[in-house]
């Protein structure tokens, strides 16, 4: 039992994360537009990517993914864990496999966002929106690698405890 509450609790800190990440790009497109009015574009695109990052994933952290959603996973655990692990290890896989699309997609965005940025004379504005979001898709990559580390572990617990 104890590796579905530590994956329950990991999947939670990870949303968090990226809701802090959020705020922290919030304060500093802040930081940016007080201080550097030249990077204006820059600031406002960061304002408004940490914006809905924080509000999606710390929305999630309270709401969606709480500590009774958490326990309530774990009492069906509980009551019937072959089945809860069986049906677990479909959406883990699931899992697996969009964090390795998310990842390829991202990467690629990022590539081609830096290909723009180097061979193309771009107007600020563009260059502004183009580097928060590089940012944002470099952040976003790092924090579904960390997910795809503790789901491919809980992936492994779940096999070995099904063969038990």
């Amino acid at each position: 039992m104890e590796f579905v509450q530590h994956y329950l609790q990991s999947e939670r800190l990870l949303g968090l994360s990226a809701g802090i990440i959020g705020l922290l790009s919030m304060a500093t497109g802040a930081i940016f537009y007080i201080s550097k009015p030249q990077f204006k574009i820059f600031a406002i695109t960061l304002l408004i990517l940490g914006l809905i990052e924080a509000s999606i994933f710390i929305t999630g952290y309270f709401i969606v993914n709480n500590q009774a959603n958490v326990t309530r996973k774990i009492e069906r655990f509980q009551e019937d864990t072959i089945t809860y692990l069986k049906a677990d290890k479909i959406v883990v896989d699931k899992n697996l496999s969009s964090f390795f699309i998310l990842k390829l997609i991202y990467g690629m965005v990022f590539i081609a966002l830096a290909i723009v940025l180097s061979k193309l004379n771009l107007k600020p504005i563009y260059f502004g929106v183009f580097t928060a979001l590089m940012i944002h898709l470099a952040v976003a990559i790092v924090i579904d690698t960390f997910g795809e580390r503790y789901t491919k572990a809980y992936k492994a617990s779940i096999e070995q405890a099904l063969q038990l």
